[in-house]
């Protein structure tokens, strides 16, 4: 690469003084950061690569439009669906951070599971708002899942779904997968296709969402899908929020009370996932919610920074860059 394409603005303050004095032997370095509102429409046209977190305000559709030396997008983010491909060129090329929160998520996937399984919050809140004492009957003990030889269907069987299904074999429990490719993996069933994901979602115990979020997959679990699903089963969901269809989840929690949700993501508001919902989700005994603090757990390893960093050094020297995504794939997903 020559000239201002190698031009590279940061839009972001996750990314480490180390890292930007790596890229700084590849290309010239801006920092959204330190620029000043007439200094970043000055510099636009020169830039020939982003490197993002979440997309940044300050790039709006019209300033897209003025970047007319932009070949390459890296996100730090493992999805892009935050990137809005409808205001790029054709010619742009975007990378995801595929595989770089595999090990932590998976993590936080199978802590959420567990606290479902067991019942682990709501137990806590009973015993905080002293409504329980000490019994061993049985009752109380069939309102705990038992995951041993058990079904877990993993919805998305990439990085983060692979980790999750090789930890349910320490669990004893079957590992069925379900991907829009045909995939092999030892011990792990695979379906693909509409009938596919019918077929899973009946025969899962426990179900976790690991797919990125594009225009095919926004809202794939809906009323129809959830109907499909056992009524004890255990839904997780550490991916996108808008995977699951907000309404439709709500009314199914109510209508199913040993159906459980345990959700690290949430829906969208203004373009933006927030925490507000349009349903009491919070007032419902059946539900867990966290934050979205899967996702930060892994960027504090470093390594999400550093894989995204090493991406875009191929693409300053020339070389293909991993994790190119389809833009059709997203050209219409939620938000966008």
């Amino acid at each position: 690469m020559t000239g201002s394409n190698r031009n590279l603005l940061i839009t972001t303050d996750v990314v480490d003084d180390k890292s930007i004095k790596t890229l700084s032997k590849h290309s010239k370095v801006y920092k959204l950061a330190d620029l000043a509102e007439d200094r970043l429409d000055e510099i636009l046209p020169s830039i020939g690569c982003l490197l993002v977190f979440s997309w940044p305000r300050q790039l709006t559709p019209e300033r897209l439009q003025r970047m007319t030396s932009l070949r390459f997008i890296q996100s730090i983010l493992a999805g892009v669906n935050h990137v809005p491909f409808a205001s790029l060129s054709e010619s742009i090329i975007v990378s995801s951070n595929a595989g770089a929160y595999s090990d932590e998520v998976a993590e936080y996937a199978w802590a959420l599971l567990l606290s479902a399984a067991k019942r682990v919050v709501e137990l806590h809140v009973s015993l905080r708002e002293r409504r329980w004492t000490l019994k061993r009957t049985l009752d109380e003990g069939s309102e705990i899942t038992v995951l041993k030889e058990k079904v877990l269907g993993v919805i998305g069987f990439g990085g983060i779904g692979s980790v999750v299904g090789r930890i349910a074999k320490g669990f004893d429990m079957k590992v069925f997968a379900f991907s829009r490719k045909k995939l092999a993996a030892r011990g792990v069933k695979f379906f693909t296709g509409t009938r596919g994901l019918t077929s899973l979602l009946k025969k899962s115990d426990g179900v976790v969402l690991a797919l990125p979020l594009t225009s095919q997959t926004a809202r794939i679990i809906n009323p129809e899908r959830l109907s499909e699903m056992k009524k004890d089963a255990i839904l997780v969901n550490i991916a996108r929020g808008e995977l699951v269809d907000e309404k439709a989840i709500y009314e199914h929690l109510v209508a199913n009370p040993n159906f459980r949700y345990a959700t690290d993501v949430w829906w969208y508001r203004e373009s933006r996932e927030s925490l507000k919902t349009d349903y009491p989700f919070l007032s419902l005994p059946n539900f867990i919610g966290t934050p979205h603090v899967s996702g930060p757990s892994g960027l504090a390893t470093g390594r999400p920074v550093q894989l995204a960093v090493q991406n875009t050094v191929r693409f300053l020297r020339g070389l293909r860059p991993r994790n190119i995504v389809n833009p059709e794939e997203y050209k219409t997903s939620y938000p966008y």
